[in-house]
């Protein structure tokens, strides 16, 4: 962990910003998104033939929120997540 907190430091909210700008980022944060709302899609239409158990809700819930929080990544987050603070604000940076 200790590592991974001296990484963060030698980052800037600068470079992160880059990074989330980047076409590569970009294109995965689409699939995020999109991949979160076809599981979506498939737990409507289980709900739908009846034949979603609570279990698999539960698992399709927690996918889309954990796709959707990498997707939205903000640099305050993992500044925080490491207990560096919270970070400057990013301002417009999605």
């Amino acid at each position: 962990m200790e590592q991974r907190q001296a990484m963060l430091e030698d980052l800037s909210e600068e470079a992160f910003r880059a990074w989330r700008h980047h076409p590569v980022t970009r294109a995965v944060r689409l699939f995020l998104t999109d991949y979160g709302e076809s599981i979506e899609q498939r737990m409507l239409g289980q709900w739908r033939a009846g034949t979603i158990t609570l279990a698999q809700e539960h698992e399709a819930r927690g996918r889309v929120a954990l796709v959707a929080e990498v997707a939205e990544l903000q640099w305050a987050a993992m500044r925080a997540f490491y207990g560096q603070g919270p970070g400057e604000k990013e301002g417009g940076d999605a």
